[in-house]
Parts: C-alpha cells; sequence; structure tokens
C-alpha cells in the first residue's frame, strides 16, 4: 500500500516538474517587446511626413502631423518648437507665440525657443512680454551670436519709447552684423530723440548698404 502511495505521489511530481519545465520553457521564448519600440519609429515618420508636407507647401497638413505629435507626447519639445516655427512661417503670430510659449516651459534654457516667443510676442505688438523674454535669452550667455535678438529688443523698446535702450541695442545689433536694417532703426531712434544729425548719417549708410532702390522699398 505505501508502495503504491509513494509511486502516486513520485508519477504526480513528474507531471508536475514537466509541466513547471515547459512552462518555464515557454516563459524563456517569450520575450516581450518593448512597450516604446513601437511609438518610436511612428513619431519619426511623422516627423518625416510633416518635413515633407512643409516643404509640398501643403500647411494645414503639416500642423496637423505635428499637433498628433503634441498630442501622443505632451512632454516633447520638438514638436511644440517645429509646429510655432510653420506657424511663424504662416505669419500667423498669436499661435506661434503660444506654442513657443509651452516649449519654453518643457525647456526654458533652450535660446532657439525663446528667441522665436519672443519674436512672436513683438509682431503681435505685445512689447513688454517681448522684451523680458528676449533680454532673458541675453542672461542665459549660450556664446551663440544674438544679432536677431538685438535687432528685435531695439524694436520693441522703441515701440515702448524707451529710445536709450533702443540705441543701445541697435548698436549691439550692427556689432555683430553691419545690416541697412539695423541702422535704419537707429536713424529712426535718432529721430525720435532729436539727434537729426546722426539720423541723417545712419540713414545714408542704411542707403549705402542696399543693393538697389527696389531693396529699399522692399
Amino acid at each position: 500500500m505505501m508502495r503504491r502511495l509513494y509511486s502516486l505521489v513520485a508519477m504526480g511530481l513528474c507531471f508536475w516538474l514537466g509541466v513547471c519545465g515547459s512552462l518555464r520553457v515557454w516563459a524563456e521564448e517569450w520575450v516581450e517587446p518593448p512597450r516604446g519600440s513601437r511609438t518610436v519609429p511612428k513619431a519619426l515618420d511623422r516627423f518625416e511626413r510633416a518635413a515633407q508636407l512643409v516643404n509640398e507647401a501643403q500647411w494645414e497638413s503639416a500642423i496637423a502631423e505635428y499637433q498628433m505629435l503634441i498630442q501622443s507626447d505632451p512632454g516633447q519639445v520638438e514638436p511644440h518648437y517645429r509646429l510655432a516655427q510653420l506657424y511663424q512661417r504662416l505669419r500667423r503670430w498669436a499661435q506661434a507665440a503660444q506654442t513657443a510659449e509651452k516649449a519654453a516651459r518643457l525647456d526654458p534654457r533652450n535660446p532657439d525657443v525663446n528667441i522665436l516667443w519672443g519674436h512672436a510676442l513683438l509682431r503681435q505688438g505685445r512689447h513688454a512680454e517681448a522684451i523680458w523674454v528676449l533680454e532673458g535669452v541675453i542672461r542665459m550667455n549660450t556664446g551663440r551670436a544674438l544679432n536677431g535678438v538685438y535687432y528685435d529688443l531695439a524694436q520693441a523698446t522703441y515701440a515702448m519709447r524707451w529710445y536709450d535702450r533702443s540705441v543701445d541695442y541697435c548698436l549691439k545689433h550692427l556689432q555683430g552684423a553691419d545690416t541697412p536694417q539695423g541702422h535704419a532703426m537707429l536713424a529712426r531712434t535718432y529721430l525720435a530723440q532729436g539727434y537729426k544729425d546722426r539720423a541723417l548719417a545712419s540713414l545714408q549708410r542704411s542707403v549705402s548698404l542696399y543693393e538697389s532702390v527696389d531693396d529699399l522699398l522692399k
């Protein structure tokens, strides 16, 4: 009786070990794919698709692609930035500023994002906000060229009637790039201050830098 009982127990144990062994082999053979492995190629495909649509001037379709990228991963800076760039290209300044601000919240130390945000604010006439954002870019001291930032600040401070600051930003812009626009802005600011001789000299320099009268009239 005892031998039969031991035999039954041994058979049951062998069966259970066999089942466990087969389960272990199945578990080793089945490797769950990483959860993000399928989403990354899709995101890359969407970026490529959006870039292609931009090149084809299919603006609304490109906007939709970037918006879907943002919806799928709201914490990514790149789709916000690319969408803000596209809005800027289309001169849809309110949307550009709103989208760039979201990107700046995600990456406050990104100079490109903040420059775009400040420029969009300037184009909306939100001069005080533009000054705050763009002067913040200067304080970052990233080592990059800031000629465009200085020019935007010259315009924004002029609009606020902060003429001394506008002159200062014009001169900083011209130190890095001797542009006709910079000299024209400087002439305008000097004239507002009552410095007619300085304004005339700056205006003459601006005109001399244009290649043709057509360029001057643009």
